[in-house]
């Protein structure tokens, strides 16, 4: 599309100078068509990744660049919604250089004649740069691109919010924007406890006292949570697995409680991450952790 099919090209940021806030910066043509390249650069990369967009998830590993998408209503998104729903947000005044360092992350507002509307998000790489490319800066109440190493632009987005999706290029940028892994352990306890009623045979409102403390359990919970088979996990299977790679556990009363230094491992195995391998002729058995997993079969 375009530049000429846009309407309005915005500008914002988000800083935490005096306390979180997000402002729109006037901006002048240069700038325009600067953040139009970006967004032109984020869309050429995205879609020539072969294959469809994934699903992000929190507890996968991903690497810089990526083809990942999630819905905007998701829980967890919170801050995001309410800014992409935002009627008008305030113009500021003040003199970029001043706040460089205060800047959380910038954006960029696209609406089309069609009255449609994007919001393009950057974690941004360097402020206060040696390159002497795409800077701009204040003058005279605009902002405009000058031959100063006061603000640099990068080449492309993190994530783009249109429609009712998200499409996220680069997870670590979207990651810390979002904060979307704080959203998740905020809520991980709960979540824990409400496993309970899919997963019956678990003693998960032991395992909830551990996981309101752990980042890395809570993404696996909020994986598990997300998944569509947990109902049908075999408890006989469960404790068979358990048992071959050597997993401690209690079973009382018809729940199984993981010891509580194996409690991560246990999640682990629930969201299909904790595998073996008994290939060797010493018959010891391997144990690994995927820290990505990407399913083959059924075969």
């Amino acid at each position: 599309m375009p530049i000429e099919d846009y309407n309005y090209i915005e500008f914002g940021i988000c800083t935490n100078f005096g306390e979180q806030n997000i402002v729109r910066i006037p901006i002048d043509n240069s700038v325009k068509q600067f953040l139009y390249e970006m967004h032109e650069e984020f869309n050429k990369t995205y879609i020539g990744i072969n294959g469809d967009p994934e699903l992000y998830q929190a507890s996968e590993k991903y690497s810089t660049t990526e083809k990942l998408y999630i819905p905007l209503n998701n829980e967890y998104l919170t801050s995001l919604r309410n800014l992409f729903f935002l009627d008008s947000i305030p113009i500021t005044n003040v003199e970029i250089s001043e706040i460089a360092s205060s800047i959380i992350y910038y954006f960029a507002i696209f609406r089309n004649n069609n009255g449609l509307k994007k919001i393009a998000f950057k974690r941004p790489s360097t402020f206060k740069g040696l390159l002497k490319k795409k800077l701009i800066h204040f003058i005279d109440d605009t902002l405009k691109v000058v031959n100063e190493k006061v603000f640099n632009l990068d080449n492309d987005f993190d994530f783009i919010i249109h429609n009712d999706n998200i499409n996220i290029l680069h997870p670590v940028g979207f990651n810390f924007i979002a904060k979307i892994e704080d959203e998740i352990l905020r809520s991980a306890a709960e979540t824990t406890i409400q496993l309970a009623v899919r997963l019956t045979f678990v003693n998960f409102a032991y395992i909830s006292d551990f996981v309101r403390n752990s980042k890395t359990a809570a993404k696996l919970i909020s994986s598990i949570k997300s998944r569509d088979d947990l109902e049908n996990i075999s408890q006989e299977k469960l404790i068979e697995k358990c048992n071959r790679v050597g997993l401690q556990f209690q079973e009382n009363n018809g729940l199984l409680t993981p010891d509580q230094g194996q409690i991560l491992r246990f999640l682990e195995i629930l969201d299909r991450r904790g595998y073996d391998f008994d290939i060797l002729n010493d018959n010891i058995i391997e144990i690994y952790v995927a820290t990505s997993r990407k399913r083959l079969g059924p075969f």
